[in-house]
């Protein structure tokens, strides 16, 4: 007996079938094949029309166990065995047309149609017995820490780690706890936490690979309670384009000066080279790695690093640290907009036979549109101001929180300030000279740079004075 369970026969051939395609490898073993009905066993004309042709070739006989006009031993047995198929495929293609406008439907109302759901969020059944997509408290603090760590620098590579060694649970683990499945233990990755971050489902959006769905006004569909508000989903949005140009360190590549670190024969960037047995480690232009390299040498990475510091802390060391926040500014056109749309919407309910006065769900329909109207009558007295990153205090100096940052975390900084050293060296015997190690001149900071780290450019006229050092 051949039985492919979860297997659609309006998708897959009969000889593609796991069970039934091994029987049809080996037609001599047998005579007959029965079914319960026809489209037991196909649900497309074709592929009916295959299968008798090849039973005919290889003299096996096709019986359908409850149709007795399926005959294929009249002289119209076939032509009636096709109708009967016809209709069979027509009936599938109603089928998934009914599904299909049946989950636009509940798609559209917000409902949860199964699967995977969004991070952040749980199935729960609602008061009309609809399953809908709520927020998960484990999850949605989860969320916010992360939001949290992205904001202030930290890379996402070392955030996953992190989760990942805390034994944190990944949106997979934690579905399978609330079904009470058992846990894979998932590790936490930067790639899928990056889209996690960026997907419109922290709004409380409906999505459908990865694009938003509209509403036939083209707005977009809300089928749960948002996670974080639009400033702070745009504020994430620009952090992480923002980490797209200047590259975020890995663990395999980690060193104060990476993406820092420049050449300056040929412009492009240093790279660690790790010393082998009697050797210490060094940048080395990435020309290196190519049939004809600039010529510029290598520098001891130790000596380099050291140098950096040096006059950073000399520098910088006694200025408070500032770090970069994201102001959000005044511009509430999109959040006025949504709330416009919103009470549009809900306007239309009014006057409904299920939203009549006296009903529990006007008097929520009323409190829904009197807190609209007060926001919206706030949001248009809000005078535009652009959005953008800001410097503030941090109470520490530049000393106090360099001495417990990590060489990550520097590293991280000093990107986000735009920090760019360019370099010269040559030889002479064994000795490596370097002819030039100096902080390039377009070191820009923001417009309101000086209220983050002072007199920048006095600062960045005593780094450039420095003169290069020999190291051997």
């Amino acid at each position: 007996m051949a039985q492919d369970l979860d297997v659609s026969g309006g998708k897959t051939s009969p000889f593609d079938r796991p069970q039934l395609g091994k029987w049809l490898k080996r037609p001599q073993d047998f005579d007959v094949i029965i079914f319960m009905r026809v489209d037991r066993i196909v649900r497309r004309l074709f592929d009916l029309a295959d299968l008798i042709r090849w039973s005919r070739q290889h003299g096996v006989t096709l019986v359908s166990a409850t149709e007795s006009h399926f005959d294929l031993s009249t002289e119209f047995g076939d032509i009636i065995a096709l109708l009967v198929a016809k209709v069979a495929e027509l009936e599938l293609q109603a089928i998934s047309e009914r599904n299909a406008s049946a989950f636009r439907y509940n798609f559209s109302k917000g409902k949860y149609r199964g699967g995977m759901p969004p991070w952040g969020y749980r199935p729960e059944r609602d008061d009309n017995g609809d399953w809908r997509l709520v927020q998960d408290p484990v999850q949605v603090a989860v969320i916010h820490e992360v939001i949290d760590r992205v904001l202030l620098g930290e890379p996402l590579r070392a955030i996953a780690h992190d989760l990942t060694s805390r034994g944190v649970f990944t949106p997979r683990d934690r579905f399978a706890e609330l079904q009470g499945r058992p846990t894979r233990q998932y590790a936490w990755h930067s790639g899928p936490l990056k889209r996690a971050l960026t997907s419109q489902t922290l709004l409380g959006r409906a999505i459908t690979r990865d694009v938003a769905v509209l509403d036939d006004a083209g707005r977009p569909i809300v089928r749960s309670e948002p996670i974080i508000t639009r400033d702070v989903f745009d504020r994430l949005a620009t952090e992480l384009a923002g980490r797209e140009n200047r590259k975020e360190p890995t663990k395999r590549s980690s060193g104060l000066l990476l993406r820092i670190l420049y050449c300056g024969e040929c412009g492009r960037a240093a790279y660690r080279l790790k010393g082998g047995k009697g050797r210490k480690p060094r940048y080395r232009c990435a020309s290196s790695q190519y049939r004809e390299s600039c010529g510029n040498r290598s520098i001891q990475l130790e000596w380099a690093e050291d140098e950096l510091e040096r006059r950073i802390l000399e520098h910088l060391g006694p200025v408070e640290r500032r770090r970069r926040v994201w102001d959000p500014g005044s511009d509430v056109s999109d959040e006025l907009g949504e709330v416009n749309a919103e009470l549009a919407d809900l306007a239309e309910s009014l006057g409904t036979p299920g939203f009549r006065r006296g009903t529990p769900q006007r008097e929520t329909l009323d409190r829904r549109i009197e807190a609209l109207s007060v926001r919206q009558a706030e949001l248009s007295q809000v005078t535009p101001k652009p959005a953008g990153w800001v410097y503030e205090g941090t109470g520490v100096t530049v000393q106090e929180w360099w001495e417990d940052a990590t060489t990550e975390e520097r590293n991280v900084w000093l990107r986000q300030l735009g920090m760019r050293v360019v370099y010269r060296s040559h030889t002479e015997g064994t000795r490596t000279v370097v002819d030039e190690f100096r902080i390039d001149g377009d070191l820009t900071l923001d417009l309101d740079a000086e209220h983050a780290l002072g007199p920048v450019w006095d600062v960045v006229q005593m780094m450039l004075s420095e003169l290069p050092s020999d190291q051997s």
